[in-house]
């Protein structure tokens, strides 16, 4: 008999911490002309998203604004301090005839007669402004000087849009692209929220003033607790003219993320014949210092690349309670892999090792790698991710960030034989898992 070690996630769409997502001015602006059936829709959308998060004073504080050609206010910031009163005056909001929408004129609306102290904004406190827009339409005015006025306060603007609505317009109108959403029909949005409302729970817009430049960042704001080993090819396949994709998808990935020893911890590898520490996860407490230590990171060079023996090696010394991992209290472990070469030593087994320690590993390829291969390495393969050139590597940042801050792993051991029997997979069917991640149909 031999040990068949079967793997599968478990998505945490809706975070244990959403109930400790923190401060945060929240304004839905809704397109009055889309129809009666349609605003009670979002008006369940709001409602079903309030139910779930702290509301008051103290926590979040939740606005509604309308608009056709001009905008109406219709809840304040501050006119209603608990969920109850929240979930009332959303029951007296209603449609209203129009023929055509004015974004601008609405962005305007929310900026100067909303998002203002007396009104309830706590901006100048330090607390996340978010608007989110939903329109059917393409709006008759311009929306880029509106638009730009808001992130220059300080405004994460998301953008949702359905039937007429015009993307393009949309993805001038939100803080990023990646915030924009196009909903065929926005009555069954209530029914399916999760991609609104994750970003609504965990993304926070910040200014950075540096004169005379405005450098507008994301970053993740909700509790996400998780240590994160990148284990880095220092190979000459990646060499130094190409370490700087690498560097900046790193740093774009930890940018993201709250760098604190009760919240993200991060550790850094690389290796090429040999394996090297360049710093563990306990040894820095801030996201500075880690920054500062990746972009000091110079690649060791050599042809050959024992891939399998540098993650024997991470899990042997990096995911470890003296070197900062928090594995015995439970807290995710995770491996991201990057490289750009073949694997010339055993990988599978050491991915199976890695699985049954209880870390997640990702990898993150190009080049000359093996993308087939590192299907098998990864956790499930929908957690390698690949591109064809080094200059592409950083985009992998957006689709990989879900996954990392949200997938959990489980690890099956059954008994087969060595000559017959078949393997048994565990897997989660629930909808949390159905609705964002089919990772467990290969």
């Amino acid at each position: 008999m031999v040990g068949v070690a079967q793997r599968t996630i478990v998505v945490q769409n809706e975070f244990p911490e959403a109930y400790e997502i923190g401060k945060r001015d929240i304004i839905f602006l809704l397109d009055s002309t889309m129809g009666a059936t349609v605003i009670i829709s979002m008006r369940e959308f709001i409602k079903r998203f309030i139910d779930q998060i702290p509301i008051g004073p103290d926590a979040v504080q939740i606005g509604v604004a309308q608009f056709s050609n001009i905008g109406r206010l219709e809840i304040d910031l501050n006119s209603h301090g608990s969920r109850e009163e929240i979930t009332q005056a959303l029951g007296k909001i209603k449609a209203r005839p129009g023929k055509t929408v004015n974004i601008g004129a609405a962005l305007d609306f929310v900026r100067t007669n909303m998002f203002r102290a007396d009104k309830g904004s706590r901006l100048s406190q330090g607390v996340p402004q978010l608007l989110l827009l939903l329109t059917s339409k393409k709006s008759s005015d311009s929306v880029d000087q509106p638009a730009q006025a808001l992130q220059e306060m300080g405004v994460l603007t998301l953008a949702a849009g359905s039937k007429t609505a015009d993307v393009a317009e949309l993805k001038r109108i939100a803080f990023t692209e990646s915030l924009v959403f196009f909903i065929n029909d926005f009555r069954s949005l209530y029914r399916n929220p999760k991609q609104i409302i994750s970003p609504l729970s965990i993304l926070s817009g910040i200014l950075v003033t540096e004169e005379p430049e405005l450098e507008i960042t994301t970053v993740q704001t909700a509790k996400v607790v998780r240590d994160i080993v990148f284990l880095v090819d220092g190979s000459s396949y990646v060499g130094n003219h190409n370490l700087p994709f690498v560097q900046q998808f790193i740093t774009n990935v930890v940018n993201m993320l709250d760098v604190q020893p009760d919240r993200v911890q991060f550790g850094l590898m690389q290796f090429s014949e040999r394996p090297k520490i360049e710093f563990y996860l306990n040894s820095h407490k801030n996201k500075q210092d880690v920054l500062n230590r990746i972009s000091q990171m110079t690649v060791m060079g050599g042809s050959v690349l024992n891939t399998g023996a540098a993650m024997s090696y991470a899990l042997s010394n990096m995911f470890q309670a003296s070197t900062g991992s928090r594995r015995k209290q439970n807290i995710p472990q995770v491996l991201v892999l990057i490289t750009g070469g073949p694997a010339h030593d055993e990988v599978k087994r050491v991915a199976d090792r890695m699985a049954m320690a209880g870390v997640l590993t990702f990898t993150v390829s190009t080049g000359q790698a093996d993308p087939q291969l590192l299907r098998s390495v990864a956790f499930v393969p929908e957690l390698a991710y690949h591109v064809e050139n080094f200059p592409d590597m950083p985009k992998l940042v957006e689709p990989i960030m879900r996954p990392l801050i949200t997938v959990h792993g489980v690890t099956v051991v059954t008994e087969t034989t060595e000559t017959g029997g078949h393997p048994t997979f565990l897997i989660d069917g629930s909808d949390n898992v159905r609705a964002d991640f089919p990772y467990s149909q290969d």
